[in-house]
């Protein structure tokens, strides 16, 4: 994918990339996400897969505001007016990531008169995918994280002043863990770590109902999903990297999310879901 590239000459002091997480939304910015238009912002590819997967998802499932498709011309013209929002694809870097790449994030932000993308108010921020990766995992799984980012938003305008600073990491959601074992959690083999792709080695750790699948048959039941199905979304570096994070998120079809974690790839931490991550599931 491409991705929107902001240089210095659309901001005074603005970085080639959104830098780590932008400033939670105040209340008064709350208030003005609740009557704003989301702008979700198309990439200038007319070729991008990106477009056509987040254009089919809003137009299905986006019900918290009102919408419009536009490009990055008109991003530029409305981006500091606090009546609109923007959901958009960013390439995010961390400045203590040593591995010295850029993600791929989907990020609702909020107008706002800054001179810098990474300061505008974000409600949410979700890893899609590395930038520049061959990594089309999230194509099935979009109307599934439009969910979850409505549902994360809802939560944040509930919950208004101190309370909704605990929804600012999707950390948050790990308080859900407990209630994964009614559900039954569907795993692909490629984004398991290499000692945990046998349903034994799952079983040991993990007492609960699950499918050992493909990535494939993940995507062909999100089609028309049980409501009892829960599954992994993964993002990484690949399988013979030897740095960069591995993100690892577990959703069900309605957008709930029970887990959220990430860890860094190191020889004893590959790229996939670890048995520490499973072991903790387990418990519960």
């Amino acid at each position: 994918m491409k991705k929107i590239v902001f240089s210095a000459l659309w901001f005074l002091t603005s970085p080639l990339l959104l830098w780590a997480q932008g400033p939670f939304p105040t209340e008064a910015q709350m208030k003005a996400f609740k009557a704003s238009t989301t702008c979700v912002v198309l990439e200038d590819d007319p070729f991008s897969l990106f477009n056509a997967v987040v254009k089919d998802a809003v137009e299905k499932v986006w019900n918290i505001t009102p919408y419009e498709f536009i490009n990055t011309d008109e991003f530029k013209k409305r981006m500091k007016d606090p009546s609109y929002s923007f959901l958009m694809l960013t390439s995010t870097a961390f400045e203590k990531d040593r591995a010295g790449v850029n993600y791929d994030f989907l990020n609702l932000l909020l107008g706002d008169p800054v001179n810098s993308l990474s300061k505008m108010p974000e409600f949410c921020s979700f890893p899609l995918a590395y930038s520049g990766a061959e990594d089309d995992g999230y194509v099935a799984k979009m109307e599934v994280i439009l969910r979850f980012i409505q549902r994360h938003v809802t939560n944040i305008l509930q919950h208004p002043g101190n309370p909704s600073l605990k929804f600012r990491y999707l950390k948050y959601y790990n308080v859900n863990m407990q209630d994964l074992a009614e559900k039954e959690l569907w795993l692909a083999r490629e984004d398991l770590a290499p000692d945990l792709r046998d349903a034994g080695a799952i079983k040991a750790l993990y007492p609960h109902p699950f499918r050992l699948v493909s990535r494939d048959e993940i995507d062909k039941a999100l089609e028309n999903p049980d409501p009892r199905m829960a599954f992994l979304f993964k993002v990484g570096p690949g399988e013979n990297a030897e740095e960069g994070r591995v993100y690892k998120m577990i959703l069900d079809p309605q957008g709930e999310m029970y887990y959220f974690n990430y860890h860094l790839v190191s020889k004893k931490k590959p790229d996939g879901l670890l048995p520490s991550d499973l072991k903790r599931l387990g418990k519960f």
